[in-house]
């Protein structure tokens, strides 16, 4: 398996397809510490599929640990309010960070993408 030193030369798409664990212990976030009450692994990966569906162009492999920690949290509370379908909850939460996102590659164009109202 790839570390994620192996990783940082790849094209997002093939990041999008590495582990959950791997993107959150790179910048020392434990991948079993729970988040609401799923994992940041189980967080990170419905939160992967999103980002892989509706903004692609995201380099989410360059974020800082406290930006992921950041749409980690944001998550956690959009999972308390927002439901399940069309992937709302993720979305709303790369919506809610949407400025801090920009800086790791989403355009404008990605926020309309992800806009559900």
């Amino acid at each position: 398996m790839d570390t994620f030193k192996d990783q940082i030369g790849k094209t997002n798409k093939e990041v999008i397809g590495m582990e959950a664990s791997v993107l959150l212990k790179k910048p020392g976030i434990n991948p079993d510490e729970s988040v609401l009450l799923i994992t940041a692994e189980e967080a990170m990966e419905n939160l992967l599929e999103t980002i892989e569906e509706y903004c692609p162009n995201l380099k989410i492999n360059k974020m800082t640990k406290k930006d992921i920690m950041t749409l980690l949290l944001s998550y956690a509370d959009c999972v308390i309010n927002y439901h399940p379908e069309d992937n709302h909850q993720e979305r709303a939460a790369l919506i809610e960070n949407f400025e801090i996102l920009k800086r790791y590659g989403l355009t404008d164009d990605d926020y309309e993408s992800l806009d559900f109202c």
